[in-house]
């Protein structure tokens, strides 16, 4: 019998239990025996947990160093990673954290916990060209980020294109308006040149 994942409470404050199911497909591979398909359910979900459990331990290691880092700031340059490399952490892992719990402190989106450190880069990276819509997309299924990151620059570049089809379009006016202008202005010099000349006649 599986175990129960989550309990949420729903608008009428009921609790309500939803069960761990796998979306593994067992029959494609020809696995028909229901003792098989519970124990790698089971240890499916409890791979899960350890995940989820690792990646909020992971945003909870990445505030802890964030906070040493803002402490030794005043320490001078390099104290800070001499600090974390007495510990033998990895200075790309430190840091991948440190961005992890900034973008969570940023965001305030729990899936930053489980995000891939190429989502976050893209997000880190692309965060003012972003709208918090698309960064919502981007976390809520991690296993999707690389398909949904794709379709957003898609849909930018179209954008980009629109957006330099609308400025020719109106610098061709700007010209179309300047060219209307010099006529405008020759046939006003033409008129001054002939009142000059009425006047040198006279």
């Amino acid at each position: 019998m599986d175990r129960q994942e989550l309990l949420s409470i729903n608008k009428d404050r009921k609790m309500e239990v939803e069960s761990y199911h796998s979306n593994f497909d067992f029959y494609k591979y020809e696995i028909t025996d229901e003792s098989v398909i519970r124990e790698v359910t089971q240890t499916e979900e409890d791979i899960q947990q350890i995940g989820k459990f690792m990646a909020k331990k992971a945003l909870e290691m990445g505030r802890k160093l964030k906070r040493v880092q803002e402490i030794l700031s005043s320490h001078g340059t390099g104290t800070f990673v001499a600090w974390f490399t007495s510990l033998g952490l990895d200075k790309n892992m430190v840091y991948r954290e440190i961005n992890r719990w900034e973008q969570f402190e940023k965001y305030r989106n729990p899936a930053i916990a489980e995000a891939s450190v190429r989502t976050l880069e893209y997000i880190k990276k692309n965060n003012n060209k972003l709208e918090e819509a698309e960064i919502v997309e981007i976390l809520e299924d991690p296993v999707e980020a690389a398909k949904k990151i794709k379709e957003i620059e898609k849909k930018g570049k179209k954008e980009a294109e629109i957006g330099f089809d609308e400025k020719i379009k109106k610098l061709n006016e700007k010209i179309e308006k300047a060219y209307k202008n010099i006529e405008k202005w020759e046939m006003e010099i033409n008129k001054l040149k002939g009142r000059n000349d009425d006047f040198e006649e006279d």
